[in-house]
């Protein structure tokens, strides 16, 4: 698929190097070049606007990466938290809770992390989640220690539960449409202006023509891959939950 991808990159930065050669031959350069001067004014400023909006989007797409990465390990350190109050509690609770942390990691990874690049969640991990949180919550301790650990659960309770609903929003939280669309029409916009330049040399007309295709559309794929945290080249992977699994599996 990206090597797919990358031929059609470079097909529409060669095919607008190679525009050059015809738009030469219906409007010579030195027809354009008399308005070179207001075309380069305009040209700075359409071309600007559209560097900045599409810098932004790049920003904020990697922003939600980012955080989609962090909220993971969120979410693992309250699982694994669980995990040790799960150790400390009276037989056969400690051995459920224990039970559910473990198999809420292992829905996560092998059943729920492939669907969340399609925007979707498990439904078994929810179902599991609620087990879990109402384990925690079941637990009526008496002793000062315990109720102290009893209140952390909670806390780990809390926030297993805030963890997940922000992980499953960010999943679906891509690009808007009207702003991909916004995106397409300036990029066509801006690198169709660069046409009405002239120059006296066709040649580095057509390269430039070129490299600034082949810039503005391997931006819009860097776009287009960050649009989902949880799909494309650059995504996030179930590292957090795979450490977490290591990390209880070699509790005593």
């Amino acid at each position: 698929m990206l090597v797919w991808i990358i031929l059609v990159i470079f097909g529409a930065a060669l095919l607008a190097g190679a525009g050059v050669f015809g738009l030469e031959r219906l409007v010579p350069a030195k027809r354009r070049a008399s308005h070179n001067d207001v075309f380069g004014f305009v040209y700075a400023v359409v071309g600007v606007a559209y560097a900045v909006l599409l810098g932004l989007v790049v920003i904020a797409a990697w922003n939600t990466l980012d955080q989609t990465r962090t909220n993971t390990y969120g979410e693992t350190d309250a699982l694994v938290q669980l995990y040790w109050y799960g150790h400390s509690l009276p037989q056969p609770q400690g051995t459920e809770v224990e039970h559910l942390v473990t198999e809420y990691i292992t829905v996560v990874i092998n059943v729920e992390w492939p669907e969340l690049a399609h925007q979707q969640s498990s439904v078994q991990a929810w179902r599991v989640s609620i087990q879990l949180r109402d384990l925690v919550q079941a637990q009526q301790p008496a002793a000062p220690a315990a109720v102290a650990r009893y209140q952390q659960a909670l806390d780990s309770a809390a926030q297993l539960s805030d963890a997940r609903r922000e992980r499953i929003d960010l999943a679906d939280e891509g690009i808007p449409s009207m702003l991909w669309a916004g995106l397409i029409l300036g990029g066509i916009v801006t690198v169709g202006f660069a046409y009405f330049f002239g120059m006296k040399s066709t040649l580095a007309h057509a390269i430039v023509m070129f490299s600034i295709t082949l810039i503005f559309a391997c931006l819009l794929l860097v776009v287009y891959e960050l649009n989902y945290p949880f799909s494309g080249i650059v995504k996030v992977n179930p590292d957090a939950f795979k450490l977490a699994l290591e990390l209880i599996q070699q509790i005593p």
